[in-house]
């Protein structure tokens, strides 16, 4: 057992190495595959009528694994579980709105099934992600430092 926790830390600092923007692309691509295999089997289970449904299914299931990953091999923060985890919620909520936008548009606008318009819509909402997860859920000044980003040089 020791043996595998040695390795697991020597995996860990190796990780920690490379740069946060890096950390969080990867981390989010699993995050992301992770969200999407789960939406896609509701919808191939319950039909292509509750695409809304999967999507929302899936995104309350996956908060979970997406926090504890973002939490220590993105942002390496210690501490403060239920006050990260309920501001990651907040910023996934946000998220999951301009999702479901997203795919409502692309597939009743573009004509495209669930599944390419999920795919479409996830990537329209990394960035969101990634500056409100690194500055508002992981960052104790939160919303403070989120006005503070887009005030700048004004």
């Amino acid at each position: 057992m020791q043996m595998l926790l040695n390795l697991y830390l020597k995996l860990f600092h190796f990780w920690m190495r490379f740069p946060q923007k890096l950390r969080f692309l990867l981390v989010g691509g699993y995050n992301t595959l992770f969200s999407y295999v789960l939406f896609a089997v509701f919808v191939n289970f319950s039909g292509n009528e509750t695409a809304q449904i999967s999507l929302l299914a899936a995104y309350v299931i996956s908060s979970v694994n997406n926090y504890l990953t973002q939490k220590f091999y993105v942002f390496n923060t210690r501490g403060h579980y239920w006050r990260e985890y309920i501001k990651c919620c907040t910023v996934w909520m946000a998220s999951y709105g301009v999702n479901a936008i997203l795919l409502y548009l692309f597939m009743h606008f573009l004509g495209l099934n669930p599944y390419a318009g999920q795919f479409i819509a996830v990537i329209g909402v990394i960035v969101f992600n990634y500056v409100f997860l690194k500055h508002f859920a992981f960052n104790s000044r939160g919303l403070k430092h989120i006005k503070q980003l887009f005030t700048r040089g004004r």
